[in-house]
C-alpha cells in the first residue's frame, strides 16, 4: 500500500539517499524539492518544507527508467492510482462526463474495462545532477531485484495447473477402465 503522511526520514534498510530531488506526479510538479530514500522495501520521497512524504513499496513500481522528458529524471509507472490531496488529484477524467464510469452495460461483462487499465500513476524523480540520477537508477535497480513482482510466480502457477490437469486426466482414465459396461459397442 502506498503511504502518504508527514515528512520523515527512514532509519532502516537505506540503500541510497539524495537531497534536492523534485517530484512530478502525472502533470503536477511538487513546487518544493525533497529528500529521496531508496530502502530495501520502498521508495520514499519526503519534503520537510511542506511536511509531507510518500512511501511506495517496490512491488507497486511496475516500470522504472531514466527519462529526459520533462527533464533528466527517473520515470516510474506505479500500478496504483494515487490521489494526494494538495499535491495531486489523480489523472484527468476520461469518462466523457459519465458520473458513474464503473457502471458498464451487460455487453462489457467478462472483459476488463478501461477503468482497471487506468489504475496507474506516472511519476518522475528529478535530482539536481546527472551523476545523482545514475546512482539513483542503479540503487533502484538493486532494490527492485530484492523485491520481485508477482509475475515472477507465474511459472509456479503454470506448473500447478499442469499437475492438476494431469490428475484430472488420470481420474478420467480410471473412470473409463473401471466402468467397461457403461457404453454399448456399436457392433452389438
Amino acid at each position: 500500500m502506498v503511504t502518504i503522511g508527514e515528512a520523515f526520514t527512514p532509519t532502516d534498510g537505506i540503500i541510497f539517499s539524495a537531497t534536492d530531488v523534485k517530484l512530478k506526479i502525472g502533470d503536477s510538479l511538487i513546487p518544493s524539492p525533497g529528500s529521496l530514500h531508496l530502502t530495501v522495501g520502498s521508495c520514499i520521497w519526503s519534503c520537510e518544507e511542506r511536511n509531507a512524504s510518500i512511501s511506495i513499496p517496490w512491488p507497486r513500481v511496475g516500470v522504472h527508467a531514466i527519462s529526459s522528458v520533462p527533464g533528466d529524471g527517473l520515470f516510474m509507472m506505479l500500478d496504483v492510482n494515487i490521489v494526494w490531496p494538495g499535491f495531486y488529484s489523480g489523472p484527468p477524467a476520461e469518462n466523457n462526463g459519465d458520473a458513474h464510469p464503473d457502471e458498464q452495460g451487460e455487453d462489457d461483462e467478462g472483459h476488463d474495462s478501461e477503468i482497471s487499465e487506468s489504475a496507474m500513476t506516472e511519476m518522475w524523480l528529478q535530482p539536481a545532477s546527472r551523476e545523482i540520477l545514475d546512482q539513483m537508477f542503479s540503487a533502484m535497480r538493486e532494490c527492485q531485484s530484492l523485491n520481485p513482482g508477482s509475475d515472477v510466480s507465474e511459472d509456479e502457477d503454470y506448473m500447478e495447473a499442469e499437475e492438476d490437469e494431469l490428475e484430472e486426466v488420470g481420474d478420467m482414465r480410471n473412470l473409463q477402465l473401471d466402468d467397461e459396461e457403461k457404453f454399448a459397442d456399436a457392433e452389438e
